[in-house]
């Protein structure tokens, strides 16, 4: 049986602020920004028109950061997000970063070879998290 984790986009901190995020961020600070960070593989996308959400569905390949997620994943995402932010609504078979804040704040971007190669990078030479 296949798991799915049901993730809300919402983009609290402000939808311009986030765009430029989104399309501007090093691997250090998608891995500061997200507590869960992962490559995905986008299996499908419906519209919920009356929502204005698309439904993205995506096979989780890697994980960055973060505990061990479920095979499978439905990210909700604002249609909105696609034009406002400048970036192509993914298609079927796009590869995908897959950022989650604390907050359950979530961004979906492209991901290239070189990008996530520079991310697994980061991510080993990023310091343990430290309790307080």
């Amino acid at each position: 049986m296949r798991h799915f984790l049901a993730l809300a986009a919402l983009l609290a901190c402000g939808t311009a602020h986030a765009c430029l995020f989104a399309r501007d961020a090093q691997p250090k600070d998608w891995l500061e920004w997200a507590s869960v960070l992962v490559a995905a593989d986008v299996t499908a996308v419906e519209e919920d028109r009356p929502k204005g959400l698309d439904v993205v569905s995506l096979r989780v390949v890697e994980t960055f950061k973060g505990p061990p997620m479920a095979q499978g994943a439905t990210l909700q995402v604002p249609s909105r997000m696609w034009a406002a932010c400048r970036l192509e609504r993914p298609a079927v078979g796009a590869h995908v970063l897959v950022a989650i804040n604390p907050n359950s704040d979530a961004l979906l971007v492209p991901l290239a070879a070189d990008y996530a190669e520079r991310l697994r990078v980061t991510a080993r030479s990023a310091p343990a998290p430290t309790s307080k």
